[in-house]
């Protein structure tokens, strides 16, 4: 008689219990892939010094990584999915303290993401992190929040997740089961096993809203910088005969690059005179 109470008391817990959103990660990473970019890293000569991810909040070029990743950059190149690079014109805001940046590169109508309200990534709650570990792009990891905690000897909180990461993964979006950011990758501790932190996306609301009220850095150039070099279109070029010449001067941009880096449709008609930048 006691064990049957004790299994009616256990079912009605069990029903009370909320049920648990478990995100579809292939629809996830379809939506979500477009919006995140693997960064390069690179010093006065051009050269790549490191990497890390960055993902778009705006579909104007507005995107966000963390302060570490950029810091000591001269330039930086965003590279997306599809292949197409893109420059980062500034340095818009920052919070070292938080471990945030957002940058901006010239762009429009680009896929981005939204963030989650705040608060809203609470211990249990299901993530994905999708981001370049390694140079890898693309890469999709899962697991939950296992804690919102301040770390010994830190002031910040950070969210401790369970989805791996690891270095290049810095910036990386951590997504709810709905695609919308509840933080910012950022670190992990190499002596423990699955411990893996993010800044909560309310951090990065708070820099959004403040980006409104400083002023941009613009990032150093140099004659060699990527950011710098055009080409003007001549009687008879097309893109192909265009990245062919390029090639010859020791400049690789293949056709595809060369449309996306100057946002032309598909079936673009270049012209005389017209002049193009070069990734």
């Amino acid at each position: 008689m006691v064990l049957g109470i004790g299994c009616l008391v256990l079912l009605l817990t069990s029903a009370a219990l909320p049920s648990v959103e478990v995100p579809d990660l292939r629809a996830l990473a379809k939506q979500a892939r477009p919006a995140v970019y693997l960064l390069a890293i690179q010093d006065d000569e051009g050269e790549v010094k490191g990497s890390g991810t960055g993902f778009l909040v705006s579909s104007d070029g507005l995107l966000v990584t963390n302060h570490h990743v950029i810091a000591g950059a001269k330039q930086i190149i965003a590279k997306a999915e599809n292949g197409g690079l893109f420059p980062v014109l500034r340095v818009v805001a920052s919070d070292p303290g938080n471990d945030l940046a957002l940058l901006q590169f010239e762009a429009k109508g680009l896929p981005c993401l939204t963030l989650a309200p705040a608060g809203s990534a609470e211990a249990g709650t299901r993530i994905a992190v999708i981001g370049s570990p390694l140079g890898l792009e693309g890469t999709l990891t899962e697991g939950i929040v296992s804690a919102r905690r301040k770390l010994p000897g830190q002031k910040r909180e950070v969210l401790q997740i369970s989805a791996a990461i690891s270095q290049g993964s810095s910036g990386s979006p951590v997504l709810d089961p709905q695609g919308r950011v509840v933080g910012v990758a950022s670190f992990l501790l190499a002596e423990g096993q699955s411990l893996h932190f993010a800044i909560p996306a309310e951090k990065l609301q708070v820099l959004i809203r403040k980006a409104g009220q400083t002023s941009a850095e613009a990032l150093p150039s140099s004659p060699s910088s990527p950011a710098t070099r055009t080409y003007t279109v001549r009687s008879g070029d097309t893109l192909t005969r265009i990245s062919r010449e390029l090639k010859s001067q020791g400049v690789l941009a293949s056709p595809e690059q060369l449309r996306t880096f100057n946002q032309l449709p598909t079936n673009a008609v270049i012209r005389p005179g017209q002049v193009l930048k070069i990734p």
